[in-house]
């Protein structure tokens, strides 16, 4: 989902930026904070933090991404969407991609996310937008990570875990019943029986 922002300085003068950079393809990001515009600074560290945070409290991903702007070719295309196809990121995953020239954002969520769409639009607008408009990038990650950790954006309606999450606890109940199978089958009275020695007749 992409919302655009008129920046108020530009609205009061008119002027437009000295340098216009060029428009970015969607890319592949591979690690929490993609900062291609080269934004961020000592800002950096927190917006990290904040991500790392949010995983080791939640279990959900966010990653962010910053490019100067978005490719303007096909006005219908989700760059947000793309960039998650690109980088292959999961059915649970949270992407921010924000285009800094124009204070332009987009975000997508995964298929499998228990994050109400609703709450999320509504985190976005009241917290991670004033954040960008004032050019606070890393104050906009720092605003989601937050968000994204209240029990108002998830979803009831959804399961309390993923179908990842549902197959690591079948791996591990089948193992446990296996395991007590095992067990019950070597103490049983059959199975004690075809252990023992015959006694040695003299």
């Amino acid at each position: 989902m992409r919302r655009r922002i008129a920046l108020l300085a530009l609205l009061i003068t008119g002027a437009l930026p000295t340098g216009i950079a060029m428009a970015e393809q969607p890319v592949a990001v591979d690690a929490p904070i993609t900062d291609e515009a080269g934004v961020l600074g000592a800002g950096a560290a927190a917006a990290e933090d904040a991500v790392a945070e949010l995983r080791s409290q939640t279990g959900i991903v966010l990653s962010t991404v910053f490019v100067p702007s978005f490719d303007g070719e096909e006005d219908d295309a989700d760059w947000a969407e793309l960039t998650a196809t690109e980088s292959e990121l999961g059915a649970e995953e949270v992407l921010l991609a924000v285009a800094t020239d124009a204070a332009e954002y987009e975000w997508w969520v995964g298929d499998e996310s228990t994050l109400q769409p609703d709450a999320v639009r509504t985190l976005m607008s009241e917290d991670v937008e004033p954040a960008i408009v004032e050019g606070d990038w890393s104050g906009a990650v720092v605003a989601l990570a937050d968000g994204l950790q209240s029990t108002d954006v998830v979803d009831p309606a959804m399961p309390s875990w993923s179908s990842t999450r549902t197959a690591v606890v079948v791996v591990v109940l089948v193992g446990v019943l296996t395991a007590f199978y095992l067990v019950s089958r070597r103490g049983s009275p059959e199975d004690q029986e075809s252990d023992a020695t015959p006694a040695r007749q003299r």
